[in-house]
């Protein structure tokens, strides 16, 4: 394939910083977990019969993607649902690039899963008859997403990293950011990290490593994701030699609060679920021209009409109308929203709500198999750093908490057969540090790049723009603090992005390329996987009729 994207020479390296693993403390344990949102958390409380299992988390337990998502989990376990009915409308959504396999083997173990969920605590919520209250999100044919009010993600994190806290045989490695991932020959073994305080180095040894580490939202400034969120789980894997997948793909989620905060205030599609609606600047409803399910259509598709909407009104917002559900109704079901909009000036159920896309989710990453296997033995990922074919061109709502529950629980399962034992060797590195521009301007510098070239439409000008921008913010950072890496970490998954987008000359999910406005399955039905020292290659997707059954 002749792509003609190369990584930034400043961003090609193996490691970035220098140490010496014989000159530092050193800890060892049988699994390796980093990250703490669901799949790291659940991860953690499987991999407890393996041996010792050490977490590690970048800032506390508590802080991870997972507590700010207000949506809930889907899952097929309504008695009008089915199984085959969450692949049809996951495989729909994911316009030809979901790896079927993996979507039924996810969804069929969806009940199960989410059954242990509540057997740890988590309480979702209940119709008055008892059974589990259903709601329906983008995307869906019928109501399958289980809620715990307007804060699903707080409910889930909370009550895991309770568990976790309680759980002899894990040991929490709290406010330690990832720097590196080691490896000895073609193996992972375990992982460098940097203690936030002190900024001392610290390596990690393990059998296994698993990746729970979440996505690169920061790569935007207008995002939904928490501070934390800087890819540095798939950034340390690119420089390990693992290969990276779809990471054209990044979510944006049609309805942010359009607000000074950082992050965006998510206002959840459950509020549009439930009858609210979207209207322009006539205060006229627009999505019901556009798609079947007008403000629930895939979020793709809403968030590129109100960019549309937008730019013919001439205004940053389009606005979310709620008002005729009724305070009492919005209050008891929508408590975050009603008091995350009222901080920022609106009574949701007396005003018009100005929102905006916000960059929300990414759905490429690390490479996996069905099993969370990545390229590198030893080492596995989960969650939304990983690419593991769920999602494929555009995910559907309320899919991601359930690939990190159901995806951690299968790496568990596959370290249960694969567990390797050794003692590993030195490894140490040099690398010469650089004096230039500070990385909090860097990061600045790159946020407006993204959000200009590579946000919600893309073309092939604005991406070059960009890759050249990038090049030069990489060249030029210097530092070797946290911040310093933590900024060469974004550059580099802007970067994947930049030169993926640049390959891919079509428009498909939330990929959405103006010179290329239409979906080409003859050229472009394939994944486009990358990793450092090897050219960019393309796999086509293989059909359901081509695989066997898979999980269910």
């Amino acid at each position: 394939m002749d792509v003609g994207v190369a990584m930034p020479r400043a961003l090609d390296q193996r490691y970035v910083l220098s140490f010496d693993t014989a000159k530092m403390p050193t800890e060892r344990s049988d699994v390796l977990i980093i990250g703490s949102g669901i799949a790291g958390l659940t991860a953690a409380l499987h991999a407890v019969g393996l041996g010792s299992v050490t977490l590690v988390t970048k800032s506390e337990v508590a802080d991870a993607n997972t507590w700010y998502a207000q949506g809930g989990i889907a899952g097929a376990v309504g008695e009008a649902d089915s199984v085959e009915l969450h692949l049809a409308d996951t495989l729909v959504v994911g316009q030809g690039l979901c790896d079927a396999a993996v979507v039924r083997s996810i969804v069929g173990e969806a009940a199960e899963a989410l059954a242990e969920l509540e057997s740890l605590g988590v309480r979702f919520d209940r119709a008055e008859s008892g059974a589990v209250d259903l709601h329906r999100e983008g995307g869906h044919s019928l109501p399958r997403v289980l809620h715990s009010g307007d804060a699903t993600g707080a409910e889930v994190q909370n009550t895991l990293s309770a568990v976790v806290r309680r759980a002899p045989g894990i040991k929490l490695v709290e406010d330690a950011f990832l720097v590196d991932l080691l490896t000895d020959g073609e193996r992972c073994i375990g992982a460098l990290v940097m203690d936030s305080g002190s900024h001392a180095l610290i390596a990690l040894h393990a059998n296994a490593v698993v990746l729970a580490s979440g996505g690169a939202g920061q790569v935007y400034r207008v995002t939904t994701n928490p501070l934390v969120a800087t890819g540095d789980g798939i950034a340390a894997a690119w420089r390990a030699g693992a290969e990276i997948s779809d990471m054209e793909f990044v979510q944006f989620h049609p309805t942010a609060l359009d607000s000074a905060s950082t992050p965006k205030f998510l206002i959840t599609e459950a509020l549009r679920g439930e009858g609210a609606y979207l209207l322009d600047c006539e205060l006229e409803r627009f999505m019901p021209a556009i798609h079947p399910l007008a403000e629930l259509g895939p979020r793709d598709i809403v968030s590129r009409e109100i960019e549309k909407v937008m730019h013919r009104c001439g205004r940053p917002n389009v606005w979310l109308d709620a008002r005729h559900l009724g305070a009492e109704f919005l209050a008891s079901r929508f408590p975050t929203v009603t008091e995350g909009c009222r901080e920022a000036g609106y009574d949701i159920s007396r005003d018009l709500v100005p929102v905006a896309p916000a960059a929300h989710y990414l759905v490429g990453g690390v490479r996996v198999d069905i099993d969370g296997r990545t390229s590198i033995p030893g080492l596995y990922a989960a969650g939304e750093c990983a690419a593991s074919g769920l999602h494929g061109a555009n995910r559907l709502a309320s899919n991601s908490l359930l690939e990190g529950l159901v995806c951690s629980r299968r790496i568990v399962r596959a370290l249960e057969g694969e567990r390797v034992r050794g003692r590993p060797g030195r490894v140490s590195a040099t690398v010469e540090e650089h004096i230039g521009t500070d990385p909090r301007a860097a990061r600045a510098a790159l946020q407006t790049l993204m959000g200009r070239h590579a946000a919600v439409t893309r073309y092939a000008e604005g991406l070059a723009g960009a890759a050249e921008g990038i090049a030069q913010l990489a060249e030029g950072l210097g530092g070797s603090d946290l911040h310093a890496v933590e900024t060469r970490n974004l550059l580099l998954n802007a970067s994947l992005t930049v030169s993926a987008a640049t390959v891919r000359q079509e428009s498909r999910g939330t990929h959405f390329r103006s010179d290329h406005p239409d979906r080409d399955d003859d050229r472009w039905r394939m994944h486009l996987i990358w990793r450092r020292g090897a050219e960019l290659r393309s796999e086509p997707v293989v059909d359901e009729a081509d695989v066997a059954e898979v999980g269910v």
